[in-house]
């Protein structure tokens, strides 16, 4: 799985797995409270009303082996990951649920998926800042980084 174009193959089963991931999130999250509502427009979202929350022990992976394996190949998700953005819905683990610069840099990505103009198009970017520049080093994750800095400061 090492060869970036395989895994860039599996970005149509990625984009379905997003997609069931944010539609669950959807039915079953929160809505923004005022503070958060707040930040989200400072970011720039169109449309914060359809963002939704879900607090979780663990953040899930897809139980696709393949896409498993991707992801785990590319750090996307690890024993570590806090949170995670799937367009307007977003996984916050249970001890940073109420973390406001954790939230600023997911809700970055959901501006990010707008901007992008959707899943399939977000993760092919997004997975391939990945591949070619490292997670850390993807200016998608820099982006992200540099919001929450900006606004944790207001």
């Amino acid at each position: 799985m090492k060869n970036s174009t395989q895994i860039l193959d599996l970005i149509p089963s990625a984009s379905e797995w997003v997609e069931g991931q944010e539609n669950f999130i959807l039915s079953n999250g929160v809505k923004l409270n005022t503070k958060q509502y707040y930040l989200a427009s400072k970011i720039g979202i169109v449309k914060i009303e359809k963002i939704r929350l879900f607090k979780v022990d663990k953040i899930p992976s897809p139980v696709n082996s393949i896409l498993s394996l991707a992801v785990n190949n590319l750090g996307l998700i690890t024993e570590n990951t806090v949170g995670i953005t799937f367009r307007y819905g977003i996984y916050i683990r249970s001890d940073y649920w109420q973390n406001d610069s954790l939230l600023i840099h997911e809700m970055t990505h959901t501006m990010q998926y707008e901007r992008l103009d959707g899943i399939c198009n977000f993760l092919n970017q997004y997975i391939k800042e990945c591949i070619y520049f490292g997670y850390n080093k993807s200016p998608l994750e820099i982006e992200a980084r540099s919001m929450e800095s900006r606004l944790m400061e207001i």
